[in-house]
């Protein structure tokens, strides 16, 4: 029986309300809200629980996690003047990768991939003067690197301005992208191997599954070109040169994504009519042998069907050694053709 997969409802949700409306419409219900705020400068580095104001000269990365409580979301966005289109986006959790482009911010929404602890997710990113907000749907280990990066003194990102940290969390998402790319490679390497060498271990759902996730990663990863092009193109006043700089590397690996999400999605599609040939070369294989059987046994059939038939005067029948004989020239007459087979290499 076919399972029943339940149908998404996020755009159902927000069916029939005005544009910029503040609903949660993503799956299932919304996590737990979690803020933490980061603040620093050169030299310095100092994280607290919840929501603060920075002081003077201080930069700071607002972390959110959870879209549970929707109300201090927007209080906190709000306090940076963002938009309720934008805070739409981040409440609809089903966007594809984008970018919008504002007079006093900068607005990037991107997919992160699931672990074995966690779910695939949405991210919305702001950068500001002075400032990085992130909205995630879940609490995960991602930016964690980043985190360490921060407190490390010896780092350019604490000595960087808000688009360098803002560059270092949008580059940890593709590096993600990256390692998923690198896995799947490797997969249908191996993939591959077991098509054209053990066609009978594996199976066509199996390769189909395969595809599939080559399929979502290439879907969720196609606009990433596009979108880093605008961003360099757009020379907005928060980036800067460095960070313009840092971000063309990261058109390079969008790049390489793009052609290897593509090249493997061709490969999986080339496995497939490989395994489907041997499929069918192995049902000629099955086919010809049962052929050879049943022609070996038509000249057998025929002689004892031809001795099974009701008359008193044939050879043999009152020799004591009549069944004998038939046997004998039954057997000598599967070897005569199964050599006969053989030489003309039917067999």
């Amino acid at each position: 029986m076919i399972p029943i997969v339940a149908h998404r409802t996020s755009h159902k949700k927000k069916e029939g309300l005005a544009a910029g409306s503040l609903i949660y419409a993503g799956e299932g219900l919304p996590e737990a809200t979690k803020i933490r705020t980061h603040f620093y400068t050169a030299g310095s580095y100092r994280m607290v629980q919840g929501f603060e104001e920075p002081k003077a000269q201080e930069l700071c990365w607002i972390q959110i996690s959870g879209l549970d409580d929707i109300k201090e979301i927007i209080r906190i966005a709000k306090m940076f003047s963002i938009s309720n289109l934008s805070l739409e986006d981040v409440f609809s959790t089903d966007q594809r990768l984008k970018l919008d482009t504002y007079d006093n911010y900068l607005s990037v929404i991107l997919r992160i991939l699931s672990t074995q602890n966690t779910v695939e997710q949405q991210l919305s990113l702001f950068l500001g003067r002075n400032w990085v907000l992130s909205i995630s749907e879940y609490a995960s280990a991602t930016f964690d690197p980043v985190i360490r990066q921060l407190e490390d003194n010896k780092t350019k990102l604490q000595t960087g301005s808000s688009a360098v940290l803002f560059h270092s969390l949008i580059d940890r998402v593709v590096d993600q992208y990256l390692v998923r790319a690198d896995e799947l490679e490797l997969q249908t390497e191996q993939l591959e191997e077991l098509v054209i060498t053990r066609p009978q271990e594996t199976n066509a759902p199996a390769i189909h599954k395969h595809k599939a996730k080559i399929l979502t990663l290439r879907r969720m990863t196609s606009p990433l070109k596009e979108m880093l092009s605008t961003m360099i193109r757009s020379e907005h006043e928060y980036l800067d040169k460095n960070t313009l700089f840092l971000l063309r590397d990261i058109y390079d690996h969008a790049l390489w994504l793009s052609e290897e999400c593509e090249m493997l999605r061709e490969t999986v599609s080339s496995i497939m009519e490989v395994f489907l040939s041997s499929l069918d070369s192995r049902m000629n294989s099955i086919m010809k042998v049962l052929t050879i059987i049943s022609t070996i046994f038509i000249p057998l059939t025929f002689l004892t069907g031809l001795y099974g038939m009701n008359f008193s005067n044939m050879p043999f029948l009152q020799a004591s050694w009549g069944f004998s004989a038939m046997l004998a020239i039954c057997f000598l007459v599967v070897i005569g053709m199964a050599y006969y087979f053989r030489k003309k290499r039917w067999w």
